[in-house]
C-alpha cells in the first residue's frame, strides 16, 4: 500500500505540472493594448493551478503519513491483543491458552528427538488466608514476586506459565535424567518456603507441586496436566510443602473418590446417613450432662464409610452443607423427644465445618428456626476447629458474634493440635475446649501429657472456660484428670458412640435416679 502511494504521488506532481503548462498555454494570445492585463491574468491562473497541484501534493502526503501512523497504531493493538490473550497480566507469563501451545510443541520435540519431558503443577499453600487477611494488592506482589521465585529455578529452555489463581507449572523437556525433576521441584519448594517481604510485613506461603512425566505416564498433554493434578493433590493431602510424582495409585484413588463423592450426593435422599450420640460426662459425679452428635454413612454396596473418608469430600464437594442441614433436623427432631418427655435438659454438640461458617446462611436459618421453638439456644454446642479461630475472615468472625449472640455455645475441639492461642479464646468466648485424645492416651503422673493438660485446664478455667478430655479409655486416665481438676470425660469407658433410642434410655434413667434420690432427700428432711 505504502509502495502505491509513492507511485501515486510520483505520478501526480508532473501530471499537474504538465497541467498548469497546458492551462497557461491555453490562455488566448493578449492584445498589444491589453498586455498587461493579460500578461497578469495569465500569471494568476499559473499561480492558482500550482496552488492546487501543490495542496494536493501535501494533503496526499498527510493521507499517506496518516496510513502509516494507522497502520502502526493497528499492529499494536494486534500485538497488544495477542499478548493479553496468550500471556497473564499480572505475571507477564503465558496463560494457559499459550501454555497448551508450547507444551504440544514441546511433546512433539521430545517425540522426534526420543526424550522425556517434565511438567510440574505448582500451588501455593495459604495464599488464599494471605489475600484475605492482607488485601489483593499484597496477594498480587505475592504472587509476582512468587512467579519470579518460580522461574529463577527453571533452567534455559524450560516455559514458566501461569495457569490461574496461585497456579503455576513449569515444561522441562528433553530430559536426560529425571534427576532433574526431583532438583527443581525441592528448589521451588525450599524458595517459595522463605518469607515474601511486602510493605514491610513478612507473609509465608509453601509450594505443593505434582508432576507427570512425558512419555512415562502419557503422551498426551491434556492427560499429563491431569495426572500432574492428580500428583499436586497426593502432595497436599501429604501436609503440603512437598511435591509428589504421579502413580497409578494416585489414578485409582482418585476414581474412587470421584465415585464416592457422587454417591455421597444422593446419600441424604436416599436415607443412607444416621446420627450416633457420644455421651459426655460431667467428672464430679459422671453425670450424663452433654452428647456429641457424630454422622454415620451406611453405603448399600460398600458398607459403613468412615467419617474422617466422606467429611473431607462432603466439604471438598459442597455436600457437607446440605449435610449440615440434614443433621439439624435429625437433631432438634431428637431434642424435642427428650423435652417431650420432660427429661433432664442434655446439652447437644455439634460439629461444625469451616465450609459452613464460610457460607453461613445456613446456619443463621437454623438459629432462627431454632429461636421459633420451645428448645433453648444453650441446649446446642457448636464444635469448631483450630484453624478457623487462628485467621479468621470477616463472615466468619460476624458469623461467631452471631452464634454467640444467639446463645449457642461453642467449644474447640482437638485443642493442642493447631495453633491456638488462648487470646483466641476469651476473644470469641470460648465455652469448652476439648484435649485431644492424643494428649490422653499416654497420660501418666508427671509425664509430658500430663503437665500440658494439667496447664491447659488452669489456664483455662482463669478464662471461665470448661475442659472436655476426649478419648478416656481407662479408670487410670479417669483418675488422673481428677487430680488435675478435668470437668468433662468423654470416650469408651462410659460411653461408646450410640443411637439416639439408647442415650434417650440412658437420660431417662439418670433422670429417674435423680428424682428418686431428690424425693428420699425430701423425706429425710421432713
Amino acid at each position: 500500500m505504502n509502495t502505491t502511494i509513492k507511485r501515486l504521488a510520483g505520478k501526480l506532481i508532473p501530471a499537474v505540472a504538465a497541467l498548469t503548462h497546458q492551462t497557461a498555454a491555453a490562455v488566448p494570445a493578449p492584445q498589444a493594448t491589453t498586455h498587461t492585463s493579460t500578461s497578469f491574468n495569465h500569471m494568476m491562473v499559473t499561480t492558482s493551478i500550482t496552488a492546487i497541484a501543490v495542496v494536493c501534493v501535501l494533503l496526499l502526503y498527510q493521507f499517506w503519513r496518516f496510513y502509516q501512523r494507522a497502520q502502526r497504531r493497528e499492529a499494536d493493538i494486534r500485538q497488544q491483543l495477542w499478548r493479553q490473550a496468550n500471556y497473564d497480566y499480572l505475571t507477564q507469563l503465558p496463560n494457559r491458552y499459550l501454555l497448551q501451545k508450547c507444551l504440544e510443541e514441546a511433546i512433539i520435540d521430545c517425540q522426534q528427538s526420543q526424550q522425556q519431558l517434565g511438567l510440574l503443577l505448582i500451588d501455593l499453600d495459604g495464599f488464599k488466608d494471605v489475600n484475605d487477611i492482607a488485601g489483593h494488592a499484597v496477594g498480587d506482589r505475592l504472587l509476582q514476586n512468587a512467579a519470579l521465585r518460580i522461574q529463577s529455578c527453571a533452567r534455559s529452555g524450560n516455559t514458566t506459565a501461569k495457569l490461574g489463581g496461585d497456579e503455576f507449572v513449569v515444561v522441562i523437556p528433553k530430559l536426560r535424567d529425571i534427576q532433574v525433576l526431583h532438583e527443581i521441584a525441592a528448589k521451588i519448594v525450599d524458595t517459595i518456603r522463605s518469607p515474601f517481604y511486602i510493605e514491610d510485613n513478612q507473609y509465608f506461603v509453601t509450594a505443593s507441586i505434582g508432576i507427570a512425566v512425558f512419555p512415562d505416564h502419557s503422551k498426551s498433554g491434556e492427560e499429563l496436566m491431569m495426572f500432574a493434578d492428580q500428583a499436586l493433590y497426593a502432595a497436599k493431602r501429604a501436609g503440603k510443602n512437598q511435591y509428589q510424582f504421579f502413580t497409578q495409585t494416585m489414578q485409582r484413588e482418585i476414581r474412587d473418590r470421584i465415585s464416592l463423592t457422587h454417591d455421597l450426593r444422593s446419600a441424604v435422599a436416599n436415607g443412607e446417613l444416621h446420627l450416633v450420640y457420644q455421651p459426655i460426662y460431667r467428672l464430679s459425679d459422671l453425670c450424663l450432662i452433654k452428647a456429641e452428635a457424630l454422622i454415620r454413612w451406611q453405603h448399600p454396596t460398600r458398607g459403613a464409610i468412615p467419617p474422617d473418608v466422606f467429611i473431607p469430600l462432603a466439604e471438598e464437594s459442597g455436600v457437607i452443607i446440605e449435610i449440615g442441614k440434614w443433621i439439624f433436623d435429625e437433631v432438634l427432631h431428637d431434642l424435642s423427644a427428650i423435652d417431650l418427655l420432660r427429661l433432664q435438659g442434655t446439652q447437644i454438640s455439634l460439629n461444625i465445618s469451616p465450609v459452613q461458617f464460610a457460607h453461613p446462611q445456613h446456619l443463621m436459618a437454623f438459629i432462627k428456626r431454632l429461636q421459633r421453638s420451645n428448645i433453648p439456644c444453650e441446649r446446642f454446642c457448636f464444635e469448631i476447629t483450630e484453624g478457623l479461630l487462628l485467621e479468621p475472615s470477616k463472615v466468619t468472625q460476624d458469623t461467631l458474634k452471631n452464634v454467640k449472640h444467639a446463645g449457642i455455645k461453642l467449644s474447640i475441639d482437638d485443642f493442642g493440635t493447631g495453633y491456638s492461642a488462648l487470646g483466641y479464646l476469651k476473644k470469641y468466648q470460648i465455652d469448652y475446649v476439648k484435649i485431644d485424645k492424643s494428649f490422653i492416651k499416654n497420660l501418666e503422673v508427671d509425664n509430658y501429657d500430663f503437665i500440658l493438660c494439667r496447664s491447659i485446664i488452669q489456664m483455662a478455667h482463669e478464662l471461665n472456660i470448661k475442659l472436655i478430655a476426649e478419648g478416656v479409655e481407662n479408670a487410670r486416665q479417669e483418675n488422673i484428670l481428677k487430680v488435675i481438676n478435668c470437668d468433662f470425660i468423654q470416650g469408651f469407658l462410659h460411653g461408646r458412640p450410640t443411637m439416639f433410642s439408647s442415650l434417650l434410655e440412658q437420660v431417662y434413667q439418670q433422670t429417674a435416679h435423680q428424682r428418686v434420690h431428690s424425693l428420699m432427700n425430701n423425706e429425710t428432711k421432713h
